[in-house]
């Protein structure tokens, strides 16, 4: 069985100091910019929507909390009557 090899794969070298590389303030500028041109193109809700949604949400957390309360409350109860932990 013959091995055949690799083709080498050559690296460029890392930008140095020298190289048309934009300076962090521009960069930063730049991205920036970007951040705003994205969030002019957002939907946003309205303040009817997002009191709607808010209180989907605080419901939800609400029975959730209940729930996972009444399991605590029921397994602690258990392990009072049997012992279990002692």
């Amino acid at each position: 069985m013959a091995i055949t090899k690799q083709p080498v794969k050559v690296r460029k070298p890392m930008a140095g100091p020298g190289d048309n590389a934009p300076a962090p303030l521009a960069r930063g500028r730049g991205f920036l910019h970007e951040v705003w041109v994205e969030l002019k193109k957002t939907t946003w809700p309205t303040p009817k929507e997002a009191w709607r949604l808010t209180s989907v949400v605080l419901g939800v957390i609400i029975i959730v909390a209940i729930y996972i309360g009444a399991i605590d409350w029921v397994l602690t109860w258990l392990t009072l009557k049997f012992h279990l932990i002692k």
